[in-house]
């Protein structure tokens, strides 16, 4: 079997890939899933919106093996468990107030009133009464997010719901050595035992991941990083929804061969796998035909129940629509008819994939997305922040909360979405030769043909060079010439 690509463990735990075409990573050595919520999620402002809007759109350009997608929808769901926790609680303090106003209904045997009709009378005004459990905090609605994924390797877009996490060694260590250890020498003897054992027996790639990654035990090892965990349940959802799509044809013989592969089966989790064969085989309709009795209890259990302890499957399987678009995106943008509330623009590097980086493809997502919306990628680029520029997006820096260091580009049709501003120093660079934009007319043109009308644009610009402008920029700061983040 031609090896194009291959998967290994990131320093979180989960599985990143490897491009033997591109000869590069798909995902950062500290973490696949944690780069998706530190450069994706937790910067978008999701959190301002998600309770405030009924629908909310997205675009997942570069679906990969979909970490992007997963990492929102675990936050959507973990968000929502939490709010499903506050309700019960709510719900138990009515269920109590209702049992004691029972039994003071009881002990009038000259009146015969129920609840409702107390709290109405007592109440001036019958929008401020008390709401019972079954009442609108359980039928409250949630925002439903339609999710749409652009990917062009359908193999990849296939077995995404199959990748598992592992725990990592620090994870196991943490566990196992109290942190009561922290104030002995103890501590670092076993951590520096530990950290060597978990070198010697870690899973070994090809030489070319191992250079590139770096694959160790790392010692700054931030407990944090367990938040950045993908949900349980998003891998079935992410089964159901490509069923959906593929119908009896998701797990073919071409996938099939890959799950079975020797060198892929340990990323993969058997019982993802189990229930989309369980799923995609007709005796799953057959069975649930002949036993109605146990449909009906699962009907139950799931839509009539009042155990709000956490989010069922169903309920959460209902917040999310999720659409796969397998094709170029440059030709799926075209069919699309939505305005996004995010776009995330997770494509290969500019310089090997400049199809996705061209003024003509950005212009199309300028089109696409609400007046309200962000669009994230993780470039810092002066060529991707002046594409943006030229399209009259308003841009700034993803900045990484814990370590203050830039991470990312945010752009958006209005300025006040901006938080973090590019500084005059950026906005400059971004007018010099290492801004000079990607050009596809028709977004039809090959890479090839991208990378050589832009050469031929940059030896023929007459603009400063980027080294020129970093001299000059240099000189002004000698000359104590301040260097402000003016409004730009």
């Amino acid at each position: 079997m031609k090896k194009d690509y291959e998967f290994y463990y990131t320093q979180d735990g989960s599985v990143g890939l490897y491009s033997y075409t591109d000869e590069d990573v798909y995902h950062s050595k500290y973490g696949a899933v944690s780069e998706a919520w530190e450069k994706f999620i937790l910067p978008s402002g999701i959190s301002k919106i998600i309770n405030t809007k009924d629908n909310i759109n997205v675009l997942d350009i570069c679906y990969g093996v979909g970490y992007n997608t997963k990492a929102l929808m675990s936050y959507v769901i973990k968000t929502d468990e939490k709010y499903l926790k506050r309700k019960n609680f709510i719900i138990k303090i009515f269920e109590k107030i209702k049992k004691i106003k029972n039994k003071i209904l009881k002990n009038k045997n000259n009146l015969n009133l129920d609840i409702e009709s107390i709290d109405n009378n007592n109440s001036a005004d019958n929008s401020k009464k008390l709401l019972l459990p079954n009442e609108s905090i359980q039928d409250e609605i949630i925002s439903k997010f339609n999710i749409d994924c652009l990917e062009i390797n359908e193999e990849l877009v296939k077995m995404s719901p199959f990748l598992k996490t592992i725990l990592t060694p620090q994870e196991i260590y943490v566990k196992i050595v109290p942190k009561i250890f922290d104030c002995f020498d103890t501590y670092w003897k076993i951590k520096k035992k530990l950290a060597k054992l978990s070198t010697k027996y870690m899973l070994r790639n090809s030489q070319n991941i191992r250079e590139l990654l770096d694959l160790k035990f790392n010692n700054d090892y931030d407990e944090a990083i367990n938040d950045y965990k993908i949900h349980k349940y998003v891998s079935f959802i992410l089964i159901d929804s490509l069923i959906d799509k593929y119908k009896h044809g998701y797990i073919d013989k071409s996938l099939n061969k890959k799950l079975k592969t020797r060198r892929f089966r340990r990323y993969f989790k058997n019982s993802a796998i189990k229930y989309a064969r369980f799923k995609q085989d007709f005796r799953y309709d057959f069975i649930t035909k002949l036993n109605p009795l146990a449909f009906l209890h699962n009907i139950y259990y799931e839509y009539l129940s009042k155990r709000y302890k956490k989010m069922k499957f169903n309920d959460a399987r209902k917040l999310f629509k999720l659409s796969f678009y397998i094709n170029d995106a440059r030709k799926s943008i075209l069919d699309l008819n939505k305005l996004y509330d995010f776009i995330y623009l997770d494509a290969f590097t500019y310089s090997k994939a400049p199809e996705l980086w061209t003024v003509e493809f950005i212009s199309e997502l300028y089109k696409h997305i609400s007046p309200s919306g962000i669009l994230m990628t993780y470039s810092t680029s002066a060529q991707v922040r002046n594409t943006l520029l030229e399209n009259k997006f308003y841009i700034g820096k993803i900045i990484n909360e814990k370590t203050g260091k830039c991470i990312g580009t945010v752009a958006a049709k209005e300025k006040s979405l901006i938080e973090h501003p590019l500084s005059n120093y950026e906005i400059g660079l971004c007018s010099t030769k290492a801004g000079i934009p990607y050009h596809d007319p028709n977004l039809n043109s090959s890479k090839d043909e991208i990378l050589k009308r832009r050469e031929y644009d940059f030896k023929s610009s007459e603009l400063m060079s980027s080294t020129k402008y970093l001299k000059v920029r240099t000189a002004q700061n000698d000359n104590n010439i301040e260097d402000t983040d003016d409004e730009w």
